[in-house]
């Protein structure tokens, strides 16, 4: 069952690097116009958290039936919705938005902790999924605790985090782009 799990987990490693890619071009965005960013901050952060709630989704749905496959769904689901929220009411202001980015990092950064840790044993060095869970983490909570940073310090925030996931989720993509044959090849030796 777990090599099923670590088999489909190798052929969906490019759903990973679209996520890095996509976080790399958030930040990239963010620090290069942050003045800009400012004034459309609801659109652009909707529309990394439905691009990524899709590509979550399209990875959970390839594991069902394996494991604690509706865990990424779900999280796909909730980005999704939240996206999708964020685009409904943009007027809702830097405050409400400041806590919907912080309950979507602490759900997306327990989920990928948990997700790291429960595949230890199959996928060494999942470094790259751990760290990517502990910063996404770590920033939920930072801006739970600052909630009224301000809307430039919150788009310097999210342009910070994209920049450290991006890095995160592109690392564990190629680690984990041919641990199929890795994993087969431990197997075949015990």
């Amino acid at each position: 069952m777990i090599a099923d799990s670590v088999n489909q987990l190798s052929s969906k490693w490019w759903t990973f690097l679209v996520r890095g890619l996509v976080a790399l071009v958030l930040a990239a965005f963010a620090l290069g116009s942050p003045a800009a960013t400012a004034n459309v901050l609801v659109f652009v952060v909707a529309a990394y958290f439905i691009i990524s709630g899709v590509t979550a989704i399209a990875g959970g749905f390839s594991f069902a039936g394996v494991g604690h496959w509706w865990a990424l769904t779900l999280m796909g689901f909730v980005q999704g919705a939240l996206g999708f929220l964020m685009l409904a009411e943009p007027g809702a202001g830097p405050l409400a938005l400041a806590y919907l980015f912080a309950t979507w990092m602490i759900m997306s950064g327990v989920t990928e902790i948990s997700s790291a840790v429960a595949l230890r044993s199959y996928i060494s060095d999942e470094f790259w999924w751990i760290v990517l869970g502990i910063i996404t983490l770590a920033f939920g909570v930072y801006v739970v605790a600052h909630p009224s940073l301000g809307l430039l310090a919150l788009v310097y925030t999210i342009g910070l985090y994209a920049i450290l996931a991006g890095i995160s989720l592109i690392g564990f993509a190629f680690r984990i782009k041919n641990v199929a044959g890795d994993f087969g090849a431990r197997q075949a030796r015990a």
